[in-house]
Parts: structure tokens; sequence; C-alpha cells
């Protein structure tokens, strides 16, 4: 992986030392991670200086191409399998593939993995509704292909309107259930909590 198209920098090296000794490692869910992987695969290796910029690279990379065929993103055994996905991207880089256009097939194999993960999940919990939030839908794209593809089915869809679906959607959340927690135990049944109860 140092070697062209791929050249990452040296602490590309120090990073897989770290890896294989397993110091300083750990399991992520993160969608965020993936995004990360992908930018630098196909060519964002320079440092990070905001949070979500290998992110938006990608997706305005992706933009800049027109709609291609998703690389695969398998749903299975109640888990999104990235292996696939990542592998065709490295494989397309490998192979000379224009990086928009690989950029591209991996967003809609992304939300494509994304509707049949919700698809599953809705009929076995006998579901009408989704709720799609999280700092990896402030990509537009992503929500774009994800909403194109969910109105072909019976899903109802709800995102973010008022509130950010990042982190700072996330500490209003925590905020509001803190604040009904907090209320669930002064309010007695038949009385009214006064707005100094809360001080």
């Amino acid at each position: 992986m140092l070697a062209e198209p791929f050249a990452f920098p040296e602490r590309y090296r120090n990073v897989m030392e770290l890896v294989c000794k397993d110091v300083r490692t750990f399991a992520t869910t993160s969608v965020g991670r993936l995004f990360d992987a992908t930018a630098s695969l196909l060519g964002f290796t320079r440092e990070i200086t905001f949070e979500g910029q290998a992110a938006i690279w990608l997706e305005q990379l992706a933009r800049c191409a027109l709609l291609a065929e998703p690389y695969p993103f398998p749903f299975v055994d109640g888990e999104l399998d990235f292996r696939p996905l990542l592998l065709a991207v490295a494989q397309d880089r490998v192979r000379g593939r224009e990086v928009r256009e690989i950029a591209r097939s991996f967003q809609r194999g992304v939300a494509q993995g994304l509707r049949d993960a919700l698809n599953v999940i809705s009929r076995s919990h006998g579901l009408d509704t989704v709720v799609l939030s999280g700092g990896v839908f402030q990509n537009e794209l992503l929500l774009e292909d994800l909403q194109s593809l969910l109105t072909e089915g019976s899903l109802q869809v709800w995102t973010n309107y008022a509130v950010p679906p990042n982190d700072g959607g996330i500490s209003l959340g925590q905020a509001a259930l803190a604040a009904f927690g907090r209320f669930d135990a002064i309010h007695q049944p038949g009385q009214f909590a006064s707005e100094s109860s809360y001080a």
C-alpha cells in the first residue's frame, strides 16, 4: 500500500505497526471511518484538520461523476459487511478507474447497503418509518441516494430539519433525555412540576 497508486505517507506504516501489535486500537461501528478509509484509498492522505474533512472531499468527488453501478455492501446476518465495498474500491483504483467514478460507486453502494438493511430490519420488526440521522447524513449526496432508493418501498423516511444530524443533535437529544429523566424523578402523579423544580 506504500506504492502507486496509493503511496500512503510514512505515518501509514507507523499506524499499521500499532494495528499489528494491537496497541491503542479498537473496533468501531462508525460509518465515518469507512468514508475516511475510502478517501485515503482515492488519494486523500494528508492530515485531517477538521471533523469530516475526508468524507466531504469524497462526497465532492462523487458529485462530479454520473450515477454509477454501486459497489457491493451486503447486509449479512444482521450486519453490513464493508469488506466487499472496500475491496472493490481498492481493485478499481489499481485498475486505474477514474477516482470520481469510484467515489460515486462507493457512495451509491453505501446507500444501497443501508436500504437493504433498513428493509430487512423494518420488516422483521413491523416498522413503517425510519429515521436517518447521525453525522454521515450531513452528506447530502448519500441522503439523496438513500431517499431515492427508499421511495421504491413502503417506508416513511424522517430526517433532521431543525436540529443537526451530527454531534450537535446528539447533544440536544442527550440533554432532552436527561431533562425528561429528571422530570420523571421529580414529578409525582397529580402534581405539576414548576420551572424551579429543575434548578
